[in-house]
């Protein structure tokens, strides 16, 4: 590595982590300080704030990072400006882009942290993160009105794995059962071949044992063919897990897929193949959405970057970032845009997840490399 590379990545990285860091707690003090004279109130044990807050920092992190990155690009090339430094490395024969590839790799690489925090971390975390407000904080601010066992979650509908559709009238969250539970079964042609139903499911065993099982084949039109079959007691043909189950107490409809992991949504997506209509087309974006928004950071680099170089050198360092938020602000509004679009069907899902990516970091590569 050249030493002009690390003497900018010197200058980068440092401001880079201390606004990240400062970021975070501003953000944990915020939201400490909304409720912590309620929870004081309340008899909540602080006890459980640690493992609360330390689930909600994934999700944090990655909020935080474009912004850090942000001010830590206008920070570090405003300092190099104000000392004429990248004046003095073009008239010495290096090209901007070169100047700068050393915080767009950076960049990227921060993108693809970005990307498997989000990916592999946040689902779980921001599911724990959750459970602990709603089973501790919330519990403790209505005085415990309810037991632990009644948490109880109504009429939840998923696609399911098999090609199935798998429905529960009642979900006792913390006791793993179900009451009135039905499994529809489908063939390749998305028709219901056979149809389960259970007045009570429970998780034994790392399987489903059902109660007053009924078991019914059926005709192409969804008719009854045959006798139903009936068991007091039967284990279920039934791939989910109860946290399966948990996840979508997380999810208002098959619309909010904030956690799911990449790796999930895509399964998901399998099981749908021959699904058609906005449900698998949000399922497409949103699969797509999870690859290209961990790249705003690099977005990021390359629209503030020429703007930090100008526009500080002509009017200072506000001026830069004023311009900088502006842009980023802009590719938010078309990024949201082009995805209600790719939603509706007009342009394809992974264009409508990348427009936006592809659009500002080729304007920002453009300004990068006409600059003198």
């Amino acid at each position: 590595m050249r030493i002009i590379d690390k003497y900018l990545l010197k200058h980068f990285i440092g401001p880079f982590l201390f606004c990240l860091l400062l970021f975070v707690l501003f953000y944990l003090v915020i939201d400490l300080f909304d409720d912590l004279s309620e929870m004081i109130e309340n008899n909540v044990d602080l006890r459980i704030l640690f493992p609360y807050y330390l689930n909600c920092m994934p999700l944090i992190f990655v909020q935080m990072t474009p912004i850090a990155v942000l001010i830590s690009i206008m920070y570090s090339l405003g300092t190099f400006n104000k000392h004429n430094e990248i004046f003095a490395m073009q008239a010495s024969g290096i090209s901007l882009l070169r100047i700068l590839a050393p915080l767009i790799v950076t960049g990227f690489l921060i993108s693809v942290a970005v990307f498997i925090v989000n990916d592999k971390v946040v689902p779980d975390s921001t599911i724990n993160a959750s459970e602990i407000k709603e089973d501790k904080i919330e519990k403790a601010k209505i005085k415990k009105k309810f037991k632990k066992s009644e948490k109880i979650l109504e009429n939840l509908a998923f696609y399911g794995e098999g090609n199935k559709i798998i429905y529960a009238r009642l979900y006792n969250v913390y006791k793993n059962g179900i009451t009135e539970l039905i499994i529809h079964d489908q063939d390749e042609n998305q028709n219901i071949v056979s149809k389960t139903s259970a007045r009570e499911a429970q998780w034994n065993n790392n399987v489903w044992l059902g109660k007053d099982v009924m078991f019914f084949h059926l005709d192409s039109t969804g008719r009854i063919v045959g006798e139903p079959e009936f068991y007091e007691e039967k284990y279920l043909d039934l791939k989910e897990t109860p946290a399966d189950f948990k996840k979508r107490r997380n999810q208002a409809d098959f619309m909010s897929f904030e956690f799911m992991s990449f790796a999930e949504l895509k399964g998901y997506i399998k099981r749908l193949s021959l699904e058609t209509g906005p449900t698998i087309r949000n399922l497409k974006v949103a699969l797509n959405q999870k690859i290209a928004f961990p790249f705003v950071s690099l977005i990021v680099v390359l629209i503030a970057s020429p703007f930090a170089i100008v526009h500080t050198r002509k009017g200072g360092v506000f001026v830069g970032i004023g311009i900088s938020l502006a842009l980023v602000f802009g590719y938010y509004a078309i990024m949201t845009i082009s995805l209600a679009l790719g939603k509706e069907g007009f342009i394809h899902p992974a264009i409508s997840a990348w427009f936006a990516n592809i659009l500002f970091a080729t304007f920002g590569l453009l300004l990068i490399i006409r600059h003198k």
